[in-house]
């Protein structure tokens, strides 16, 4: 669970952000001490504010990540990789500057996390989530429309 700031950006130009709260569930599949690979299952809001209007788009994730564990007891991680995300909300009720929102959106994912071990099956991750739009968001391709933000996040780790 975490705290998301978005904004979208018309032709370059950003909105205010939209602050919002996100939630969802990741997993890390080890291939060894250092690397894994990260998928799950994440629910957030994007879009933005401008001066009389706010746009949520609500969008379900699906991150497909490499997560690389470093430091001398592989505490800290750092991932890269793409997210797929699916919109949720009406598209009819739900556009921007008269734009309808595609139902798709792909995007690179960057972030940086902390674990606090607890025990050998529990701990407590701490981490920081980037996300940058890279397909145009706006169904009629009348403006070039892209989500761009991140998630300050704090979760549990069950080690399975």
């Amino acid at each position: 669970m975490g705290k998301s700031s978005f904004r979208y950006y018309v032709s370059g130009h950003p909105s205010s952000s939209l602050n919002s709260i996100n939630f969802g569930i990741n997993g890390d599949y080890y291939l060894n001490k250092t690397w894994s690979i990260q998928t799950g299952l994440l629910y957030q809001k994007m879009g933005g504010t401008t001066y009389n209007s706010e746009f949520k788009i609500d969008y379900v994730n699906i991150p497909f990540n490499m997560n690389w564990h470093f430091g001398k007891t592989k505490k800290w991680n750092l991932n890269f990789g793409i997210i797929q995300s699916f919109r949720t909300n009406n598209s009819m009720a739900q556009n921007i500057l008269g734009a309808t929102i595609k139902n798709t959106q792909t995007a690179i994912n960057l972030g940086l996390g902390y674990r606090i071990k607890i025990n050998n099956t529990i701990g407590i991750l701490l981490d920081y989530q980037f996300l940058s739009g890279m397909n145009n968001v706006d169904k009629d391709e009348i403006y070039s429309i892209k989500n761009k933000g991140g998630n300050i996040n704090l979760g549990t780790i069950i080690k399975i």
